[in-house]
């Protein structure tokens, strides 16, 4: 038996031992040592468990001390789904989500009658046209609209698109559209965890905002491929990219054990000042920095995402008109959550692939409907 499973057996034997472990909440437990009568924090830290015992703080491993408490935490662990957006069921109040509803009259549109409903629980009245209230046009057509300008469509080819299905549109229209409910689910997306890798790749790709040159840096999860952060900077290598490495780690809720990146300074410098372990007893995350070469294909990851995400949507891409553009988090949605990525097993999004689920076949009206319904419920609450 070597000794990493020799640690590991003794953890185990320490955890199935009552009263050797105390759990002073999820993120500390105190460990009874088994040669003295000495007790050993553990502590959960953003780069993974560390313990005050010799054995770890010299040695740099996982210490028996650390293997019981993640044994421990297991046991008393509620096992973490996957992450389901459900389609909102229109048998339900859209605001407190009460099965309690009944007919309140017809509310006569230009489009055609809605029924109104009103909850008897919530006191509230509503039609069932959750996300799409005071719209000419249906929410399907709405988001068919959005979906096709983010798989490459321009806006004029869009609302042309919405006008043979029986609504007659401008392109100003559907980029309203376009910003509306990008940030109206980019705000409810951002409250949901992705469960990506340890491996995360970071690269920069040249476009042109108000006519100018600007480079969109991005931050992408290896395992799954979800796009974890964007800015946008002006300069190639000297611009500061700390903010998109500190905005990837807020998203994962940890930091990546490697990062690749080309030799770029700015990249080096921000993986320094937010990755690098804060002390000795933190586990390090290594920063790979990449010289392309010919026929390189170390970073092909970027480079392909770069290509499909990027330039095969440049009809959109060239109409952004600040940095901010609700464009740029847009198209970091569709990648994210709409579009099937071939590179991942059953080609499933990479949402998916990062324990993300989303109900229904038209993934932007559920994403729509469900971040109105929570708007709705903190609005009450």
């Amino acid at each position: 038996m070597n000794i990493t499973n020799a640690r590991q057996q003794r953890g185990k034997a320490i955890a199935n031992t009552p009263n050797q472990i105390h759990r002073i909440d999820d993120t500390m437990y105190k460990v009874n040592s088994q040669s003295s009568d000495k007790q050993y924090d553990v502590i959960s830290t953003e780069r993974g468990w560390v313990c005050s015992c010799p054995d770890h703080r010299f040695r740099h491993v996982c210490c028996k001390h650390i293997h019981a408490v993640e044994i421990s935490h297991k046991m008393r662990k509620v096992v973490k789904e996957t992450t389901v957006i459900k389609r909102i069921d229109l048998g339900s109040c859209k605001f407190c989500g009460s099965d309690n509803i009944i007919k309140k009259g017809i509310k006569k549109l230009k489009r055609g009658n809605v029924q109104r409903f009103g909850c008897r629980d919530c006191g509230k009245h509503f039609t069932h046209n959750l996300g799409f209230e005071g719209k000419h046009a249906t929410p399907e057509q709405i988001t068919m609209a959005v979906d096709l300008v983010f798989s490459g469509l321009s806006t004029r080819k869009a609302a042309k698109s919405v006008e043979m299905t029986g609504t007659k549109v401008t392109y100003v229209t559907v980029y309203n559209w376009v910003k509306e409910y990008t940030n109206l689910m980019n705000k409810f997306i951002d409250k949901i965890t992705p469960q990506v890798g340890e491996q995360w790749r970071t690269d920069e790709i040249y476009l042109k905002i108000k006519g100018e040159r600007k480079y969109l840096f991005a931050m992408l999860d290896s395992e799954t491929r979800f796009w974890l952060a964007k800015m946008v900077a002006t300069h190639k290598g000297n611009d500061d990219v700390a903010p998109m490495f500190k905005q990837a780690k807020r998203i994962a809720g940890k930091v990546p054990t490697q990062l690749t990146s080309d030799g770029a300074s700015n990249f080096a410098h921000a993986h320094k000042r937010q990755y690098a372990a804060k002390n000795y007893l933190h586990k390090d995350s290594e920063h790979v920095r990449h010289i392309h070469m010919a026929k390189d294909m170390n970073n092909n990851q970027m480079e392909s995402f770069n290509g499909n995400t990027i330039r095969h949507r440049e009809k959109i891409v060239r109409g952004i008109k600040k940095e901010d553009s609700a464009i740029l988090t847009g198209l970091q949605l569709y990648h994210n959550f709409v579009r099937p990525h071939l590179g991942l097993p059953g080609q499933s999004t990479p949402a998916e692939a990062a324990g993300i689920q989303i109900q229904g076949n038209n993934k932007i009206l559920t994403m729509i409907q469900a971040a109105t319904r929570a708007e709705c419920a903190e609005t009450t609450v």
